[in-house]
C-alpha cells in the first residue's frame, strides 16, 4: 500500500495507478455520502465518500474513520470467503472519508427478485450468504436487501462499515442479520419457501423469533425514514429550498405547459419535463413527500419517480415534481373502458394475473392506498400498474376490514360491463395465499358494493352506472 496526497485528502492505495483517477475525482459538498463510479483500466472502480457534521462527527472521523473501516472490513471478509467488492484503497481528510472498491456489475437483492424472478436460485443463495456470516460470526448491523448485490449467479455485501467480525454470533447478533436480511421479501415468500429458507439455513426453530422481530423491525424502519424524508441522507439531497432525489437534480426544469386538475386539497400541473402536484396544506404534502422517500428505501417502483420537493413558503405553495406518465398510458378505469370489450379470454386472463400480482406484491410488503379507486391506478402497457396519490397510501397489514374496504372501492368504480366471472378470478387470485376468511370476505364485498353504485371516469366522461 502507498501513501499520495490528493486534493487535500491523504489517500492509502494498493494500486497506485488509482493516483491519477483520483485527481479527477469530482468534489463533494452537502449529502452524507457520495457515490461516484470511474473508468479504470479496463473495468471501472466505485469511490464511496462518508461526509462528517458536527464535532461529534469530526471526532469520530478521527478515531475511526468510515472508509478506512469499510476497506478494512472488506479485505477481512474477502480472507473468510465472504464476497465483497474488491477494496483497493481508503482516503482521510479532517471531514471526509472515502473507500475505493471494484466496480461490481450487478443490481440490489430486492429488484431482482420483485422485477426478474430467480426465486428458486435466490432464496437458496440468500440462505447460503446468512449462513456463511453466522458461521464466520460476521454481523452486518444493516443488512436490508439493498446491500447484497446480485451479479449473475453471485450475492456481494456491500456498505460495510457498520460490520463487526466476532468470535462468534450470539442470538442477538443472529436474530439482527436474519430479520434485516428477510424484512423486504418476507410477506411474498410462500410456506414453502419460508420452509426452505429456514431449512437450506440450518436452524427452522428460529423462524418463530425471526416472523416476530420482523413485524417490530417493519413499523420502526417505517417511521425512521419518515422522520428522515426532510433531512439530507445517502439518498435525498437540498439545492437551496429544494430537496431532491439523489441523481435527480437535472430533473424538473420545464415550463410550465398546462393544468391537469384544481380542487380544494390539490392542483396538478404539466410542466415540459415533469408533472407538479401542489398541495394546499402542509400536512397532505409532508405525507405524500414521506410516502415517497419510504417507497423509494423499498425500492418499490410502484408510484410515479418523484424528482424533488418544494415545501411551502409565506408567499407560495409547497409541491412535489414528478415523472410524467402521460402518453405512456391510462387510469384504470378509462383504460378498462377503452379497451376490454377488445380483449379475447387468454388477454383477459393475462390483464387479471398481471394486476393481481402487483395488488399481492404492494400487499406483501405492507402497502396500503386508502383510497382505491380505478382513477388512482395508473396502467402502462396492459401489466404495469402505479398508484397515484401518493399521499393516500399508509403502511401496515391489510385484515379483513382493510382488504374489505379497497376492494368494494376498486369492485365500483371499474365498468359495470366487465364480467362477474372475472372480478372473481382477480378476487382467487388475489386472497390465494392470504390468511383470510375469503368466503366470509367475498359474501362482504358482494353486500357493501350492491349498497352504492358504480362511478367511473370512462373515454367519454364521469360515468354512472346501477348495479
Amino acid at each position: 500500500m502507498k501513501e499520495f496526497r490528493i486534493k487535500g485528502m491523504k489517500w492509502f492505495l494498493d494500486d497506485e495507478g488509482l493516483a491519477a483517477v483520483l485527481e479527477k475525482l469530482p468534489e463533494v459538498t452537502g449529502a452524507r455520502r457520495h457515490y461516484v463510479s470511474m473508468p479504470y483500466k479496463k473495468g471501472r472502480v466505485f469511490i464511496k465518500t462518508f461526509v462528517e457534521k458536527g464535532a461529534l462527527g469530526i471526532l469520530r472521523n478521527r478515531a475511526v474513520p468510515r472508509g478506512k473501516k469499510e476497506y478494512l472490513t472488506g479485505k477481512r471478509l474477502a480472507s473468510i470467503g465472504i464476497r465483497t467488492p474488491g477494496c483497493l484503497g481508503y482516503g482521510v481528510s479532517r471531514k471526509r472519508s472515502c473507500v475505493i472498491q471494484a466496480w461490481i456489475d450487478g443490481e440490489g437483492f430486492v429488484r431482482v427478485f420483485f422485477r426478474h424472478g430467480y426465486r428458486e436460485q435466490l432464496i437458496p443463495a440468500l440462505a447460503e450468504l446468512l449462513r456463511d456470516l453466522k458461521k464466520n460470526g460476521v454481523c452486518h448491523n444493516d443488512l436490508h436487501l439493498d446491500n447484497v448485490l446480485v451479479s449473475g449467479d453471485l450475492l456481494y455485501l456491500i456498505d460495510l462499515h457498520k460490520t463487526k467480525i466476532k468470535n462468534a454470533l450470539n442470538d442477538k447478533d443472529e436474530l439482527s442479520n436474519l430479520t434485516h436480511a428477510l424484512t423486504m421479501i418476507y410477506e411474498d415468500l410462500s410456506e414453502k419457501e419460508k420452509g426452505l429458507f429456514f431449512e437450506l439455513y440450518g436452524n427452522r426453530g428460529i423462524q418463530k423469533a425471526v416472523e416476530g422481530e420482523i413485524k417490530r423491525l417493519w413499523t420502526r424502519w417505517i417511521e425512521s425514514k419518515k422522520r428522515r424524508a426532510f433531512q439530507e441522507t445517502s439518498k435525498i439531497v437540498r439545492r437551496e429550498e429544494r430537496l431532491y432525489i439523489a441523481g435527480m437534480e437535472d430533473r424538473g426544469k420545464g415550463e410550465f405547459v398546462q393544468r391537469l386538475k384544481s380542487d380544494k386539497k390539490v392542483k396538478v400541473e404539466r410542466y415540459g419535463d415533469h408533472i407538479r402536484k401542489i398541495y394546499k396544506g402542509r400536512r397532505r404534502l409532508e405525507k405524500a413527500w414521506k410516502n415517497h422517500i419510504v417507497l423509494l428505501y423499498l425500492n418499490l417502483a410502484i408510484i410515479p419517480q418523484a424528482y424533488y420537493v418544494k415545501l411551502p413558503s409565506l408567499f407560495s405553495e409547497g409541491f412535489i415534481a414528478m415523472e410524467d406518465l402521460g402518453g405512456k398510458g391510462r387510469e384504470l378505469d378509462r383504460h378498462l373502458d377503452g379497451i376490454y370489450d377488445g380483449l379475447d379470454i387468454t388477454q383477459r386472463h393475462r390483464f387479471i394475473g398481471a394486476f393481481s400480482g402487483f395488488m399481492k406484491r404492494v400487499i406483501g410488503q405492507g402497502v396500503v392506498h386508502k383510497d382505491m379507486k380505478g382513477c388512482n391506478i395508473f396502467v402502462v402497457n396492459n401489466n404495469v400498474f402505479f398508484f397515484l396519490d401518493v399521499e393516500d397510501i399508509v403502511f401496515g397489514d391489510t385484515d379483513e376490514a382493510v382488504l374489505l374496504r379497497m376492494l368494494v372501492q376498486l369492485n365500483n368504480t371499474i365498468p359495470k360491463r366487465i364480467p362477474v366471472s372475472d372480478r372473481l378470478r382477480f378476487f382467487a387470485k388475489l386472497t390465494g395465499s392470504l390468511n383470510i376468511d375469503r368466503k366470509r370476505v367475498l359474501k362482504k364485498v358482494i353486500e357493501e358494493s350492491l349498497k352504492g353504485e358504480i362511478v367511473y371516469e370512462g373515454v367519454s366522461g364521469l360515468t354512472e352506472e346501477k348495479w
